[in-house]
């Protein structure tokens, strides 16, 4: 080869590794890279094709890139994705304090393709990319129990006004009489654990009845239509009178968005069949969805055990712990005491089942009918 020949192809091979430097850098900008990531990136690619360059030419050249992708976006007369993510960001961030159907400050990228309208491999990296880089600011933080869920950060605590706060207790009942020994205010959360075939669902629905004029919301999540009308039948009342003062839904994929944020809820039960550390994740988001209204949530319970799975977890935000296995009812956490001279926590009393359907208390061995403390 001579000499001309040479030169043509070594310029050739220098114009290629320029364009395919220009078009990887250019792509990771348009992205959201940051501009630490950039410079680092063309450095690697720089001494790859054997270039020399100093500090400031990387620095203007990446400088360049990122401008563009500011202006020009992913299509020239088109914002760029990241621009687009960033203000739904912020729309979401403000809608998610005021909505009560949404986990406070908690966002999920699924919701942000579906409400951009993001399809292809590439918009969906951009909008990942675009929450990383928030990240970095400082503006979101990952989630660490739920993958493609952020939360919002330096906002500050919202200050509590408790001159002005309503100390009116939701007037909520439970069978057995658990509301005469623990008080349930505004947005609070009531966890039932329960061993398999202990008496939850029977719990949760005469939980339901005894409230029916606050027109409760119920999620039936184990069996169809079918079975539970069967366990209605056995309560002995209309069924028409269920359906006119209850409603009934099916299992619910996420709680946060279903339940009503100011009224009864009732989950019977919440069910996770792998990765029971996430339980504890899943009371705290129904609890950040609730205003001024109660969830009633049952979970599954291992036998011999006080805590649901999931462990001390459940027990975080719930505001009453109950703990439910055959013939025993245990008040597991009760924070507000109804009565100042009775501490509810570590109460339990043994009941029956009349009919499938009704609760009572059984006497104990002096024939009392009460709630007994443990034995130490």
């Amino acid at each position: 080869m001579d000499n001309a020949a040479r030169y043509t192809a070594e310029y050739d091979d220098k114009k290629e590794s320029d364009f395919l430097r220009d078009l990887t850098l250019d792509a990771m900008s348009r992205c959201g890279a940051s501009r630490a990531q950039l410079i680092e990136v063309a450095k690697k690619l720089l001494n790859v094709d054997h270039r020399d360059y100093t500090d400031k030419e990387v620095e203007e050249a990446v400088d360049k890139w990122m401008i563009r992708a500011e202006i020009l976006g992913d299509t020239e007369g088109k914002k760029s994705i990241r621009a687009e993510v960033e203000k739904w960001i912020e729309s979401n961030k403000s809608n998610n304090r005021n909505n009560p159907y949404q986990g406070r400050n908690k966002l999920m990228l699924r919701d942000c393709y579906i409400d951009l309208g993001l399809k292809t491999i590439d918009e969906k990296a951009s909008c990942r990319m675009a929450f990383k880089r928030m990240c970095e600011k400082g503006l979101l933080e990952k989630d660490p129990q739920n993958a493609g869920s952020y939360r919002t950060v330096g906002n500050g605590p919202e200050k509590l006004d408790f001159i002005n706060a309503d100390t009116t207790p939701f007037p909520v009942r439970f069978p057995l009489g658990v509301h005469e020994l623990v008080e349930t205010y505004e947005k609070s959360l009531v966890v039932i654990a329960g061993e398999p075939n202990s008496g939850k669902t029977a719990y949760c629905l005469n939980t339901a009845w005894k409230n029916r004029e606050l027109h409760p919301k119920f999620f039936s999540c184990e069996g169809g239509a079918a079975e539970l009308k069967i366990r209605l039948q056995k309560f002995g009342k209309p069924l028409g009178e269920w359906a006119k003062q209850i409603d009934f839904y099916g299992k619910s994929d996420d709680y946060t968005k279903n339940i009503n944020p100011d009224g009864l809820n009732i989950i019977d039960y919440l069910e996770v069949s792998k990765d029971f550390y996430e339980i504890g994740g899943m009371l705290t988001d129904i609890y950040d969805a609730l205003n001024k209204g109660v969830a009633v949530v049952a979970i599954q319970k291992p036998v011999g055990r006080l805590t649901g799975v999931g462990g001390e977890r459940t027990l975080d935000k719930a505001r009453l712990y109950l703990a439910i296995e055959p013939g025993i009812l245990r008040i597991v956490k009760g924070k507000l005491w109804r009565q100042d001279h009775i501490n509810p926590n570590g109460l339990w009393v043994k009941w029956s089942l009349g009919g499938g359907a009704n609760f009572k208390i059984m006497p104990d061995e002096n024939g009392g009918e009460d709630w007994r403390r443990p034995i130490k």
